[in-house]
């Protein structure tokens, strides 16, 4: 089963992605080889610095001012810097948002070091403001949750066969 999300993070974890050959590494390019790679989205090119990318991808996203119903794979959003930020949910833990994120330092872009890596990174949940969703997101969600059901079926037939075999020694 393939696991969309998953796999990317793992593919591009503390590397940089510069997808459109523009501005060198930003945050808006590790959205659209996400939107590419787990959305289904071909050669997304001019959508905009983050700032303009919630209102030039209404049709293909909904878009939330409430972070209430934020779920994980989200695009998110944070508006009130010059450029805004954007980043894509990987989980929430103990009221915090933890992103997948490039360019957070926001300095030396073209540099390719750390200050730009792809990370993971927690943020309060006030930090940003704009969710986007869209259907491929949820199918998402709901392919993980199915690999995760199974991997718990799989894990529970083991538990009973050890049960099972270690009842079996006790009677001899």
């Amino acid at each position: 089963m393939t696991r969309p999300y998953v796999s990317f993070k793992n593919k591009r974890l503390w590397k940089s992605v510069d997808y459109d050959w523009r501005y060198w590494n930003q945050c808006t390019d590790l959205i659209k080889q996400y939107m590419e790679e787990c959305l289904g989205m071909w050669k997304i090119w001019a959508i905009g610095n983050a700032k303009q990318i919630p209102d030039n991808l209404k049709g293909k996203f909904k878009i939330f001012k409430n972070l209430d119903s934020v779920l994980q794979w989200d695009i998110i959003v944070k508006t009130t810097w010059t450029y805004w930020h954007i980043a894509i949910v990987d989980h929430i833990y103990w009221w915090k948002i933890y992103v997948l994120e490039q360019n957070w330092s926001g300095k030396n872009s073209w540099s390719w070091t750390w200050d730009n890596a792809i990370r993971v990174h927690p943020y309060s949940f006030n930090f940003y403001n704009v969710i986007m969703r869209n259907d491929d997101i949820v199918k998402n969600f709901n392919t993980e949750y199915y690999y995760v059901e199974d991997k718990i079926k799989e894990r529970t037939e083991l538990l009973q066969n050890t049960i099972e075999y270690k009842a079996t020694l006790q009677l001899k």
